[in-house]
């Protein structure tokens, strides 16, 4: 069952769902919650993969991503205003300016989506595995990609770029699902010190 506002608020108040910084009113909306743009942007630095006489192969069987955005991302440069600027055909990796929790006892997961305003100049925010797990706690990592015809400009901890959908759980899930990304501040998956 897809909670609605009201249920969302709720949900916050009694800490079922855990968001920081605490949401504004502006992003609620009937059944969802809207998510800012937090200011890391990163790229994948083109001149190292395709330089001459390297070829870069990726075995997902034995892939470390962290090992591999460390060596291979880099960041996005931004506007004097410190907005970011996306070509159409770029593809970025960004993150949440929200942190997210979903304690397991609460029975809650949630849904990454894109927004209809930003879909229809053919941003993509989210490209896949939208699931946000029962027991996840950190930033959203988005991966963004400019499939429209104009370069578009994104503000940081101004824009709302996607929004979350939550869902009750039939039932409390036997353990977390812990991925490598739990707990993540960074769209390279480093983890928070605390």
């Amino acid at each position: 069952m897809i909670l609605s506002n009201v249920d969302i608020k709720k949900a916050i108040e009694n800490k079922k769902i855990i968001i920081e910084p605490s949401p504004e009113k502006i992003q609620f909306s009937s059944s969802a919650l809207d998510l800012r743009l937090d200011d890391e942007f990163k790229e994948y630095n083109m001149e190292l993969l395709k330089q001459n006489g390297v070829k870069v192969d990726v075995d997902f069987s034995n892939f470390n991503f962290q090992k591999f955005s460390r060596a291979y991302l880099k960041d996005v440069p931004k506007e004097r205003d410190g907005s970011i600027i996306i070509k159409p055909g770029a593809f970025i990796l960004a993150k949440t300016l929200e942190k997210i929790t979903l304690p397991l006892q609460s029975e809650i997961a949630a849904r990454v989506e894109g927004r209809s305003s930003v879909a229809r100049l053919g941003l993509v925010v989210h490209l896949s595995c939208p699931t946000i797990h029962a027991g996840f706690s950190g930033k959203i990592t988005l991966e963004i990609i400019n499939h429209g015809p104009t370069h578009i400009r994104l503000d940081p901890k101004k824009d709302k770029i996607c929004q979350l959908i939550f869902e009750r759980l039939s039932s409390r899930p036997e353990r977390a699902n812990l991925s490598q990304f739990q707990g993540q501040i960074s769209v390279t998956g480093e983890k928070s010190s605390d």
